[in-house]
């Protein structure tokens, strides 16, 4: 036991500089990538936040402008709170900042004319708002909580008025698309009479695409009312869970863990061995410019995530060796990381969950960068509050 203590000190420096190079490598491919792409435009389409949309009109609908301002949230919003979990030197600091910014998935939000990457730079100042909240319990944190999160909202569109009103934002209508759009056309035959009439016509096309379960959902509710309609969005989706209920968890259990983790699903998905999602028309996009370097990139990035968190799991199995085992302080150090890793794992669970369950083969790895940003805090700060190469030195 004494000479496996002895090592631990050595062990934990080269684990740190396996880390520090591998985020390293991910820093330079990202750079390589903006100078690629900083003067294009991502082929997305409008996006369709009206707040967005205000923002970008307010720069005069210009791409540098916006991705300038996405690429100064992201850094700020990934270095503050880094700092507050952990406070280092500056160009330490500056360094970690750069390994969440240019996370591959991330990067190419904010590189596009979409809400996604300020939506995640407003989720990583919740969370840092959410901290300071629990550590002061002060007035300001929660307004600046509150606002972050109406900033994530309004981003998002969830309050515009068009998303409001529409049958598919209603819970209701999010179950009827989460259970029944899979397997629509082979069930619209067990719907009750009235609803396979109205259904019947567009249940093919509906079947086609999740983003056409609105125009199904809005023209049930045209022919019979709100009320009713909403009577029979439950019924699509009993009928559904009655006659496919494994398949149904099956395919929840796969979106979330696409929100939650798409780096290691992403390879699957691209393969054709996951389940409906808008993953491979993302990376198309993400193709459009340099498309040698944009595969070699994402390709290390998912390979590089899977190899972070085996890093990370060697480094707290060595933690205990090295650590203190008493004191007052260091229990609370202790608390604190508990506290801290719940608030976020809280968080992210929520979204997560939010996000899967307002309807099936609508999963979007853009909507959850912020969760992957914060899987990449855990290694970042497990690397110390010195340089590995500094920390390295001074175990020996």
């Amino acid at each position: 036991m004494g000479y496996v203590k002895k090592a631990a000190p050595y062990a934990r420096a080269v684990l740190r500089g396996m880390l520090f190079i591998g985020f390293s490598v991910q820093i330079v491919l990202g750079i390589c990538w903006t100078c690629c792409n900083f003067g294009g435009i991502q082929g997305f389409g409008e996006p369709d936040s009206a707040l967005y949309a205000a923002v970008l009109g307010l720069l005069g609908g210009t791409a540098p402008v916006m991705y300038l301002l996405q690429l100064a949230a992201a850094f700020l919003a990934g270095y503050l709170l880094l700092q507050r979990l952990q406070p280092v030197g500056r160009g330490l600091a500056v360094w970690r900042g750069l390994a969440l910014l240019t996370f591959p998935f991330a990067l190419q939000c904010h590189l596009a004319l979409q809400p996604y990457s300020l939506m995640g730079s407003c989720f990583l100042l919740l969370l840092l708002a959410l901290l300071e909240l629990c550590r002061k319990r002060a007035a300001l944190p929660l307004l600046a909580a509150l606002a972050c999160g109406a900033m994530f909202l309004g981003l998002g569109g969830v309050l515009d008025s068009d998303r409001q009103e529409s049958p598919a934002y209603s819970p209701e209508g999010a179950l009827a698309s989460r259970f029944a759009w899979p397997t629509l056309w082979n069930d619209y035959d067990h719907y009750e009479e009235e609803l396979w009439t109205i259904v019947q016509p567009c249940a093919w096309e509906a079947s086609l695409s999740p983003d056409n379960m609105g125009p199904l959902l809005e023209r049930l509710e045209d022919q019979v009312g709100t009320e009713a309609a909403r009577a029979y969005y439950l019924q699509m989706a009993k009928v559904a869970w009655d006659r496919h209920a494994p398949g149904i968890l099956r395919q929840i259990c796969w979106d979330m863990l696409g929100y939650a983790a798409i780096p290691v699903i992403f390879p699957l998905q691209m393969e054709g061995r996951a389940y409906d999602s808008y993953s491979a028309r993302n990376y198309e996009v993400m193709r459009e410019g340099a498309p040698i370097l944009t595969r070699n990139y994402v390709d290390y990035g998912c390979w590089w995530f899977a190899w972070m968190l085996v890093i990370s799991v060697f480094l707290l199995l060595l933690r205990p060796l090295e650590e203190n085992g008493g004191g007052i302080r260091d229990e609370r150090r202790r608390w604190g990381r508990r506290v801290a890793g719940g608030i976020c794992i809280l968080a992210c669970g929520i979204l997560v969950v939010a996000l899967t369950m307002r309807g099936a083969g609508r999963m979007d790895y853009r909507e959850t960068i912020a969760v992957d940003i914060v899987w990449l805090t855990g290694p970042l700060l497990l690397l110390g509050r010195e340089w590995p190469v500094a920390a390295g030195r001074k175990g020996k």
